[in-house]
């Protein structure tokens, strides 16, 4: 199972919300360069750059700051939030051979788009699959796709992607434990599949439940903010 640090990203502010929601932000750093370092030499698998901004079409976006974490760092990469057409795909894709893009409110849009994406690109696609009681949320969470939950994890597998992003929206900055329960019913139904856990991680004892679901990789977020649990400490049990 990855490590993976989260990186949320507001006006060039390392953040964190509670429920996806502005009015509870808090911020952690105004440094976002020295934190991915931080995150990287303490270890972790991977960076989860997400742009909260362009999310939530605040007007504003973080893209020069995320494109100087990816020349500052030497550990894989996945960014995420607001990312809305195909050149903007590309643009991160071809910056640098370690870095993934997770697509939420695009694919659920535009489905027909992504089935465009060339197949060497198409492995480096994650789609984030947010939900709020099994129906996937877009738009920064405001709005419902139209779609259920393992109706979307079917579409896209179908179409060739194996990377799903999976965040429970009422464990989003809770620490009220991860979703492990919709984890199994997912590997349970579906197979060769990257389940990454994002959401409600409050100390080791989440981190080894999640292991036992064989997920992919876990997004660390408030929790490591919060020195609930180290990267160290998470390394050692996955």
């Amino acid at each position: 199972m990855k490590s993976i640090a989260a990186i949320d990203l507001i006006d060039n502010q390392v953040v964190r919300l509670v429920n996806g929601k502005l009015e509870n932000k808090t911020v952690y750093s105004n440094d976002p360069i020295e934190t991915a370092k931080k995150w990287e030499s303490e270890g972790a698998d991977r960076l989860h750059l997400v742009d909260l901004d362009a999310a939530l079409n605040t007007g504003k976006n973080n893209t020069d700051v995320i494109l100087k974490i990816i020349d500052a760092v030497n550990i894989p990469i996945q960014i995420a939030g607001g990312i809305r057409t195909i050149n903007t795909v590309n643009k991160f894709l071809e910056k640098k051979e370690f870095i993934n893009v997770v697509l939420g409110t695009m694919a659920f849009k535009e489905p027909e788009t992504i089935k465009k994406i060339t197949k060497k690109k198409l492995c480096r696609i994650i789609i984030a699959v947010d939900h709020y009681n099994e129906n996937i949320m877009i738009s920064g969470w405001k709005e419902f796709s139209g779609m259920k939950l393992f109706d979307a994890i079917k579409l896209y597998q179908e179409i060739g992607i194996n990377n799903f992003l999976l965040t429970n929206i009422s464990k989003d900055g809770t620490l009220d434990g991860p979703d492990v329960n919709t984890i199994v019913k997912i590997n349970d139904i579906f197979k060769s599949i990257n389940i990454i856990s994002s959401g409600g991680i409050s100390d080791i004892t989440d981190i080894i439940r999640l292991r036992n679901t064989n997920c992919y990789g876990v997004i660390l977020g408030k929790a490591l903010y919060d020195k609930k649990l180290t990267i160290n400490q998470v390394q050692k049990v996955i």
